[in-house]
């Protein structure tokens, strides 16, 4: 079951968390994309200045958020969805929140990376330059209508989605994909 951002949002917030949820969310999905296989706490806290001891109810929190993600990464029907805001909210809150679970990713996988940068493959690359990029995107474009502007967060949104599933598979070791997959040792994968 997906995780949901408002509730998320208010456990966090009821234990002092100010973190945002979609960059927490995207600190995260850059760890496990990374190929690391668990996220590191402590490296997340870091990365997203939380500076003192967090309860036990947000460790166990940030636990069942990482499990969700790489449930969701590894599932054969593409589940996985970056933690954002409903359709409800503004499109100027959404667009922010990508852009904090854009750079959370960004900032998650480059914490995570343990192998020699000259190994990371070309897509992988890109696909952290095209976060990059999001992650810089502030407001939506004044001059589209809404409409507009709605389909082309959709498309962005969709884009983190799909890319997050590839760099997930592509880093993500194979041994470690049958693990949390539960597949036997010689099943092929994808």
């Amino acid at each position: 079951m997906a995780a949901d951002y408002y509730m998320t949002a208010e456990l966090l917030a009821s234990h002092g968390i100010a973190a945002p949820v979609s960059e927490i969310h995207g600190v995260l999905s850059g760890q496990i994309c990374s190929g690391c296989g668990d996220p590191d706490l402590d490296l997340s806290k870091k990365i997203l200045d939380i500076e003192r001891n967090i309860e036990e109810v947000i460790t166990n929190l940030l636990n069942l958020l990482a499990e969700d993600i790489r449930k969701q990464l590894g599932a054969e029907d593409y589940s996985f969805q970056p933690l954002l805001p409903e359709e409800e909210q503004s499109l100027s809150s959404r667009l922010s929140a990508l852009a904090m679970w854009c750079d959370g990713f960004n900032a998650g996988f480059a914490g995570a990376w343990v192998r020699d940068d000259a190994a990371m493959p070309d897509e992988t690359r890109e696909v952290l330059e095209d976060f990059s990029r999001i992650a810089l995107v502030e407001e939506e474009d004044e001059e589209l209508p809404d409409n507009e502007n709605e389909a082309n967060l959709m498309e962005i949104i969709e884009y983190a989605r799909m890319a997050t599933i590839t760099l997930y598979l592509q880093n993500t070791p194979k041994k470690q994909l049958q693990k949390h997959e539960d597949l036997p040792e010689d099943t092929p994968l994808h």
